[in-house]
């Protein structure tokens, strides 16, 4: 069996950043935000009563544990407070 290095193919030579030497350049930015919107415009975007429904779906997942941790630090005060004697 073949070594994963003896069949891996050849990688190109990394360009440096640029060619002064004081860091990556600006040149390349207007080229990536326009490859930016090309893929948010290839996105699927979800309908308003979609947008609506999975926003109440997360608000409630947000109440539902916001409850939890309340409760757990209630809890959690509590026996601090009657077992340790903190707080007093």
């Amino acid at each position: 069996m073949a070594n994963a290095k003896e069949t891996a193919a050849p990688r190109p030579p990394v360009r440096p950043a640029s060619s002064n030497g004081r860091g990556p350049s600006l040149s390349g930015f207007g080229e990536y935000l326009r490859g930016v919107r090309e893929e948010l415009r290839k996105a699927e975007w979800p309908t308003r009563p979609e947008l609506i429904r999975l926003t109440q779906v997360v608000l409630a997942v947000i109440f539902v544990v916001a409850l939890y941790v309340g409760a757990l630090d209630r809890g959690l005060s509590w026996v601090t407070t009657r077992f340790l004697g903190f707080g007093e």
